[in-house]
């Protein structure tokens, strides 16, 4: 996101420790022309929302992340209907370069992230892996840059090798590539041909800071990171945001990288008041380039800018639900900025405390949403269930103990209670069984991780014709 640290990081507090994360999961997404299909072969969308603080957290020490990365949380977005997740990264910090982090150790951010994405796994949320601040040579990765550097390409191959196993994992390769000399600050450009081989001069400064043009780097292109990242064997899904920070798509598909897995994205980023913020534009760029490869608005709100309001508020209050009801319609997906809680639940640039920009969902991380962007995100996601179906709304299950008594109970809404549930796909860890009310009970007998999917139907209608509803989640225990 644009300026994403310069939003009141005063209010955002704590710190992850790092845990074992969880070997395993249910998921699984691979690119089939241009949608996305899951282990059972039908299309998705991601659908979701970005997790902010991962990206400047461990750069500033105030710990791996500010705010708490747990299955709690990661329950908590599920409960919207989101089924992605986007998880922003610092490029020192994993690789443990120039100092970084601040907090812990580079092996401990790694640990925390490995965690995280397990937990989101566990959820029912795909991953999105995105390198969002990067620093070339010895310089501190403090923010955004133009374009990747010589580190990134490290960095995706530690990146990769690690994950390459989670198959409900999708790499964002740069979060928001850019031409400096397009913003007016500097007489350094990135054509789309550099996008694609990398070679030109881009300034070392990030986006906030002084531009000075004989201090430059080389930039490194999008096909030398599909490269490093299929080096590795990790075949997922790689997401390559377009230029003007991934607002800009005119070029991606005449310089589309070749991927021998062919399994590349297109990112789009979408922002009231960018330059491609309205459905003609869109319809001109954007849909033309899902008509070939899926496309992943890694980013999109309509905030509100406290510098620089809006001539027109009520846009504020439009442009989500038009962007959304755009997508919707044209297949492709989209997560907006961001889950994170900025000490206010007010958009009004008083309340704020100092100039800025207001891109909160939450006024808390069980969920509470704040309005407009929040509340309109929950409801949007919501309406997409069909009406009369029935949503399995457990997120994840608590982790057993051999010999140790087990129970949980499984929820559903919708549809027409009672529900009966059974066990459809894998298998219980030995020992539990799942009763037809929803309750799973007993004493594991056997340690390990057991992936298995639940489905629930509901009362059959009185009234002819009889219908009955379905439902089903993957969902998984782990033994120790």
């Amino acid at each position: 996101m644009l300026a994403a640290a310069g939003m009141s990081l005063a209010a955002l507090t704590g710190t992850v420790a790092a845990t074992p994360a969880r070997a395993g999961t249910p998921l699984s997404i691979v690119v089939s022309g241009n949608h996305f299909v899951n282990g059972a072969g039908a299309t998705i969308r991601l659908l979701g929302v970005d997790v902010p603080s991962t990206e400047y957290a461990c750069d500033q020490g105030w710990g791996y992340s500010s705010q708490p990365l747990t299955v709690t949380a990661a329950d908590a977005i599920a409960s919207w209907h989101a089924d992605a997740a986007r998880v922003p990264l610092n490029e020192d910090c994993w690789l443990g370069l120039n100092g970084q982090p601040s907090y812990g150790t580079a092996s401990g951010y790694q640990q925390a992230i490995e965690t995280w994405v397990s937990d989101l796994n566990t959820a029912g949320l795909y991953a999105i892996i995105d390198l969002h601040w990067t620093a070339p040579g010895t310089g501190d990765a403090d923010g955004q840059r133009p374009m990747p550097d010589a580190h990134s390409l490290a960095f995706w191959s530690s990146v990769a090798n690690e994950f390459k196993g989670d198959a409900a994992v999708v790499f964002d390769a740069f979060n928001e590539p850019y031409s400096p000399a397009a913003n007016g600050d500097s007489s350094l450009a990135v054509s789309w041909s550099c996008w694609l081989d990398g070679g030109c001069p881009v300034p070392v400064a990030n986006q906030d800071g002084p531009i000075d043009d004989n201090d430059t780097y080389t930039a490194v292109g999008m096909q030398a990171v599909v490269d490093a990242i299929r080096g590795t064997g990790a075949t997922q899904p790689i997401m390559l945001g377009g230029l003007s920070y991934a607002n800009d798509l005119s070029g991606w598909l005449a310089h589309e990288p070749v991927d021998p897995a062919h399994q590349l994205v297109a990112s789009f980023h979408g922002y009231y008041g960018e330059a491609c913020d309205t459905a003609p534009c869109w319809d001109t760029t954007v849909a033309t380039v899902a008509a070939h490869v899926p496309v992943v608005t890694g980013e999109f709100d309509q905030g509100y800018d406290c510098v620089d309001p809006p001539t027109t508020p009520s846009s504020l209050t439009t442009f989500d639900t038009a962007f959304m009801d755009w997508a919707d319609a044209a297949g492709v997906s989209y997560l907006a900025w961001g889950w994170w809680v900025l000490g206010t639940t007010s958009t009004r640039c008083s309340a704020l405390g100092d100039p800025g920009d207001s891109y909160a969902l939450i006024s808390g991380y069980s969920g509470t949403p704040v309005s407009p962007d929040g509340s309109t995100l929950r409801s949007h996601l919501a309406a997409l269930v069909a009406p009369g179906t029935v949503q399995v709304t457990t997120g994840s299950l608590a982790a057993g103990a051999v010999k140790a008594k087990y129970s949980a109970a499984l929820s559903a809404s919708g549809g027409n209670p009672p529900y009966r549930w059974s066990v459809s796909a894998g298998r219980l860890p030995p020992g539990l069984h799942l009763h037809s009310t929803g309750v799973i009970t007993g004493k594991p007998t056997v340690k390990g991780f057991f992936a298995f999917t639940v489905r629930v139907v509901d009362r059959k209608t009185r009234t002819k014709p009889h219908t009955q509803n379905t439902g089903a989640r993957s969902l998984s225990i782990t033994v120790g």
